[in-house]
């Protein structure tokens, strides 16, 4: 697909289109110069000389057209000879763009920073979402995207953009989402929940955005991803609207990727790409009523339902292929996933063999029922329970993640390490669902190793260990290095 159509093209479809006009336009004349003909007994001598000197003027007319088609053909050559890459307008004509994201990386690099700037002003949409693109490029289109999206539901409303007026339920969530990602990415220090993220701002780059239907989706980079040695690709879990999870997802995954850095040698060798772009389940648990009692009952929610991990699944696997291409072979590629996110990169994994290692925390299954199921190496999949979550416990999409077979399950048990540069730390236990990624707790350190691949820090548990040990932290359960 070409951004317009080439010039050469259009003067040989102009000749072709002038050249079938003339042919149907000489057999008409010739109708009604047979007709003239036939009818010049009965006409009056100045009308027979009228059409006479009508049907000479249409055929020099003809002649010339035909001149014309000729002339135009020939310009089309010459065209073809000196502008060959011109539109109609006569601006630069892009080569096809491919499909595929390594393909696709190349053709973007054999374009001029003219043909970036053209395609990120009259592409914008496509620019931002585009699987294989740089993450710059992609930046600069989405945050075109997000001042657009931001002045357009403002202006609905005819307010200001902090006052969210009328607006229906599901629009307010995303001005408010959309408010939020702007206020990430400038760091706005009068923003509530931006304190704890550790990353800099002029590393924070806006991935994805797509805002056509509710929720609104997005994909925030924290870090370089084209010069870091360790990728992570994260998917949060059920309740992960953007307007809800934002800032406490790049809390986290700032905690992670902070943490990966003690371990390689600093964090700007470590990316993350924390990946809000799928419609995840907006409850875990509802009360519904029981008959004419009034006595409700809790029931499970939409985590329950598989349809968005299905729904996702393919997306998130292209996002992986994408940037696999851009940051090359030899980058450490991790798949990572919290909660109902974590089902969701099962199912990924099971599409694409992008992945160098996988880790899931709290996950309530992986759609499969033995590791080798995942297009990963083998002895790749790493999965933590923390002491008191329920959900780690459930087998809701394929069996329980402790019992799959070929899973190393992280020990959650408290202990000291030492780190590269000498310093020493106590790492605690993680309490609950959603305590994986604060910082000195044990997930968190194993983790931040195993996408390290520093395999040595990382402490497992038997897999037929009783859940009652690895999440109860029961005074005597071991640890052994896993790898």
């Amino acid at each position: 697909m070409v951004d317009r159509e080439a010039l050469p093209d259009a003067l040989r479809r102009a000749a072709a289109q002038l050249a079938e006009a003339a042919d149907t336009a000489a057999g008409l004349h010739a109708a009604y110069t047979r007709l003239c003909q036939n009818d010049e007994a009965t006409l009056e001598e100045h009308v027979l000389e009228a059409d006479q000197a009508l049907n000479r003027r249409v055929d020099v007319g003809l002649y010339a057209v035909d001149r014309l088609v000729e002339h135009l053909t020939s310009q089309a050559e010459r065209a073809q000879r000196r502008f060959p890459l011109v539109d109609t307008q006569g601006n630069r004509v892009l080569p096809p763009r491919p499909r595929e994201p390594l393909a696709l990386l190349r053709w973007w690099q054999d374009l001029t920073p003219a043909d970036h700037r053209r395609l990120i002003e009259r592409r914008t949409e496509w620019v931002g979402n585009a699987d294989g693109l740089p993450t710059a490029a992609r930046h600069a289109a989405n945050t075109r995207l997000l001042e657009g999206e931001i002045a357009r539901r403002a202006h609905l409303i005819g307010r200001q953009p902090g006052d969210l007026g009328e607006l229906g339920v599901e629009d307010r969530r995303d001005l408010r989402g959309l408010i939020k990602l702007r206020a990430l990415l400038r760091d706005d220090p009068h923003t509530e929940g931006l304190a704890d993220i550790t990353t800099p701002r002029q590393q924070r780059y806006l991935y994805l955005l797509d805002a056509a239907d509710y929720p609104l989706k997005a994909a925030v980079v924290l870090g370089e991803v084209e010069r870091a040695e360790v990728v992570v690709l994260h998917v949060p879990g059920a309740t992960s609207t953007v307007d809800l999870r934002l800032f406490r997802e790049a809390t986290w995954m700032s905690n992670l990727r902070e943490e990966i850095g003690r371990l390689v040698g600093g964090q700007d060798k470590v990316a993350v790409v924390d990946w809000i772009g799928y419609q995840a389940p907006l409850d875990i648990a509802s009360r519904r009523s029981v008959g004419d009692s009034g006595m409700s009952v809790l029931v499970p929610g939409e985590a329950a339902d598989d349809k968005y991990a299905r729904a996702a699944a393919p997306k998130l696997a292209a996002c992986a292929e994408g940037l696999r291409a851009l940051m090359g072979g030899a980058v450490r590629f991790v798949a990572s996933g919290h909660s109902y996110g974590a089902s969701v990169m099962g199912l990924a994994m099971q599409q694409t063999a992008v992945f160098d290692v996988a880790m899931v925390t709290g996950c309530p299954g992986l759609f499969a029922t033995d590791a080798a199921q995942f297009k990963l190496p083998p002895n790749a999949l790493y999965a933590a329970i923390a002491p008191g979550d329920i959900i780690g416990m459930l087998n809701i999409f394929g069996v329980q993640v402790a019992q799959l077979p070929g899973v190393q399950l992280i020990n959650p048990l408290p202990r000291a390490t030492t780190y590269p540069d000498g310093s020493r730390g106590l790492l605690l236990p993680p309490m609950g669902h959603e305590s994986y990624y604060n910082p000195n707790t044990a997930s968190l350190h194993s983790l931040a190793a195993v996408a390290a691949g520093d395999f040595d820090r990382v402490r497992t548990v038997g897999r037929f260990t009783s859940l009652r040990n690895v999440v109860g932290v029961v005074p005597g359960v071991g640890g052994s290095s896993g790898n």
